[in-house]
């Protein structure tokens, strides 16, 4: 004789079925307990059974006062002296995508961030700020804020127009760019960031402040990137033994 199957199992088995199907989206809120009972006609001891099951398989996660979420499906991104985010996205089988904010030059006492532009690029009279947001399979999973100093090259502007590459509109013109070091904290969002990257407000966000160095040391840029935690894990590479003379020669002296 079949052993009957319990209630609950029913339930996380459809349940599982959804997420993995894509009904529910990896980081959207599954219905509530209340919803569940009613629309599967089972009392909420039994949602909350099935429930568990879920998120001890880590298919779900459950917030207090919250309800019930969907686990994202996190990307790795690797920083290293050359970080290139779309051909990082390709690497691990995602589409990415950017969207352009702010493109525009400007006084640098008038820029955001000014005591990290001045830490980063001296004193520049003009800089250019860049501000966008990225995409991994159409989610958002990082908005951020570069900004160049104006003089470093008279069509910087021009070029960062035409390319959706940072790297790409530096080595058009010429210009090689490093990573000489990044500063990592961990915070909640602020409105703006929440909306952008389709966060809660109470969700963890990773803020990384980068600064980019040619070869000879000259500074190049502030990047500013405001990562969900919860999408995106940061990777940090040790360097490569033939890395080692090109990051001395990036050390500032």
């Amino acid at each position: 004789m079949t052993e009957k199957v319990p209630r609950w199992r029913e339930v996380a088995t459809a349940l599982t079925e959804g997420i993995r199907g894509g009904i529910y989206e990896p980081g959207k809120k599954l219905p509530t307990e209340h919803d569940l009972a009613r629309h599967f006609q089972l009392n909420r001891h039994t949602i909350r059974r099935a429930l568990e099951e879920l998120a001890n398989a880590g298919l779900i996660r459950t917030e207090q006062g919250r309800g019930s979420f969907v686990s994202d499906d996190p990307v790795e991104y690797r920083i290293h002296a050359r970080p290139r985010f779309s051909e990082w996205m390709q690497g691990v089988n995602r589409h990415a995508a950017r969207r352009k904010l702010v493109l525009r030059r400007m006084p640098a006492d008038e820029v955001p961030d000014r005591a990290l532009v001045q830490a980063a690029l001296g004193a520049p009279r003009e800089v250019i700020l860049l501000e966008r947001v990225g995409y991994a399979d159409e989610r958002p999973v990082s908005y951020s804020r570069h900004v160049f100093d104006a003089a470093l090259h008279d069509g910087l502007l021009a070029a960062l127009e035409a390319q959706d590459s940072i790297t790409g509109a530096l080595n058009g013109l010429g210009i090689e760019s490093l990573r000489q070091r990044t500063q990592v904290t961990a915070r909640c969002p602020d409105s703006h960031e929440a909306s952008l990257l389709r966060m809660e407000p109470t969700d963890p966000l990773l803020r990384t402040v980068g600064y980019n160095v040619t070869p000879a040391g000259r500074p190049i840029e502030l990047s500013i990137g405001h990562y969900p935690a919860r999408r995106m894990q940061l990777v940090f590479e040790l360097l490569q033994p033939d890395m080692t003379d090109i990051m001395h020669d990036a050390s500032p002296r």
